[in-house]
């Protein structure tokens, strides 16, 4: 079995039980039982397994499993076999007649019906491998007993308690002076994680773009600062369908979810976020950026700090009555926390090399130096890829010496690219931005006072 399938079905063996492991509140008499016996009772497309539903023993076990190793405990051990079968055209065509036909149809009994018509001699067709194609093919029994009238029906919902559910999600919100082309402007765009229960933003930062590393970068600080939720809330791209986004929330114990496919209801929160910040923030923003106020990355971000800390945490929110920044602090429950040594090696990218004769590795146009009894073997690399000081390097289950570096010529800046500062002086004026800091400023003057006495 190759690493990939044995990540998938790690991802989906700790998806189902998730709920549980990722919970930071006990559970009270027989919830776990109940928890259990409902999971087992859905059907699932399961990877590398032509079964459709998990046995309460099979969920115990991966819950044993997880709570004695971890993420990478819910794993399968290597196999050695490396078939794949590929299908004729014409059987794969008369297979999706009949589960369109009828959709209940199982596999097995597709194969049945194949096998009596003559599309396929006895034996030829796994039931694996045709599972994969119907399910590729958009025919999977899930995606088509789906009645039109649960199709458009949705509950309103809301997390029970704060940091239980964060929401997230990129937006193009507005351009900036480009920093390589004078005259022009460069998007920049909002990665934003949204406390479900109080609508606090958690972490919210402007990038150059919607890649891997930016979400990473913003999920990293968010936990460091308000802790682990129970729950990570994200629709289908490809940064948030990855892998190594699984891997970080198994090994943390995050339940990752996804909406559903074409129902965007279930973003809404995060949604009339974006909207609220293209009426407030985005006109005062550009008349920031057309008096000179705003010019670099780093000033939107500073601007939008101030606007979140100063305004946004501070307004009342119309569905819930109450400012973010009030309704977190009725909370009584702490989250998780986990300490930023452990949550960078968890964060690290994972890929693998051949050492050469000599025990040397390439890296991102790098070269690095790991012990010479790993020379000519594949070994695993584990590091920051904005941060290249530091490389684990492993082998099988054993962690061996650091890489050293022999040439290291290409240096990553860091997640938030850095701008060379304008020496122009600002446009006379004062923005919106330098007013909220102006109330920020007294505000923490007038606490000052207060508490060493001088304002009663």
């Amino acid at each position: 079995m190759i690493k990939g399938s044995r990540e998938q079905i790690a991802s989906f063996r700790y998806s189902l039980i998730a709920p549980v492991v990722s919970r930071q509140t006990p559970l009270t008499p027989g919830e776990l039982g109940v928890f259990l016996r409902e999971v087992s009772s859905r059907e699932y497309d399961i990877p590398g397994s032509t079964s459709r539903r998990v046995s309460v023993r099979s969920l115990e076990r991966y819950l044993a499993l997880y709570r004695k190793g971890g993420y990478e405990a819910l794993m399968p051990k290597e196999r050695n076999n490396k078939g794949n079968m590929r299908l004729p055209e014409t059987v794969l065509n008369r297979a999706a007649q009949l589960r369109a036909e009828r959709p209940e149809r199982s596999v097995e009994q597709i194969i049945l019906l194949l096998e009596a018509q003559g599309a396929a001699a006895h034996g030829t067709v796994a039931v694996s491998t045709l599972a994969r194609h119907l399910r590729q093919a958009g025919l999977s029994r899930r995606e088509l007993l789906i009645t039109p009238q649960n199709k458009g029906t949705f509950r309103r919902f809301e997390a029970e308690d704060v940091h239980v559910l964060w929401q997230a999600d990129f937006q193009h919100t507005l351009y900036l002076p480009d920093p390589d082309n004078t005259g022009k402007r460069k998007k920049a765009i909002l990665f934003a994680i949204l406390d479900d229960h109080s609508r606090l933003i958690v972490h919210g930062q402007f990038y150059w773009d919607e890649k891997m590393p930016r979400m990473e970068d913003s999920l990293k600080k968010a936990i460091l600062r308000h802790g682990v939720p129970e729950q990570l809330y994200v629709d289908n791209g490809a940064v948030f369908a990855s892998d190594h986004l699984k891997r970080i929330c198994g090994r943390v114990g995050i339940h990752l979810s996804h909406s559903t496919v074409r129902r965007p209801a279930g973003r809404g929160k995060i949604e009339r976020l974006f909207r609220f910040i293209d009426t407030s923030f985005v006109p005062e923003a550009y008349q920031a950026i057309d008096s000179g106020y705003i010019e670099t990355l780093d000033d939107l971000n500073d601007a939008f700090q101030t606007w979140v800390n100063v305004y946004y945490h501070e307004r009342k929110h119309g569905s819930t009555g109450m400012a973010p920044k009030q309704r977190a602090a009725q909370t009584t429950r702490r989250a998780r926390r986990i300490s930023e040594q452990e949550l960078t090696e968890i964060f690290y990218w994972q890929e693998e090399r051949k050492a050469d004769k000599a025990g040397c590795v390439s890296l991102q146009g790098n070269l690095f130096q790991v012990d010479d009894e790993l020379a000519n073997k594949k070994v695993q690399l584990r590091y920051d890829p904005f941060d290249l000081t530091t490389i684990q390097v492993w082998y099988g289950e054993h962690r061996y010496a650091d890489a050293a570096p022999i040439d290291l010529t290409r240096r990553y800046d860091r997640r938030v690219q850095q701008e060379v500062e304008a020496s122009a002086p600002p446009a006379p004026g004062i923005s919106m931005f330098e007013a909220l800091k102006q109330k920020q400023r007294a505000n923490a003057e007038g606490l000052r006072f207060a508490e060493s006495g001088d304002v009663q």
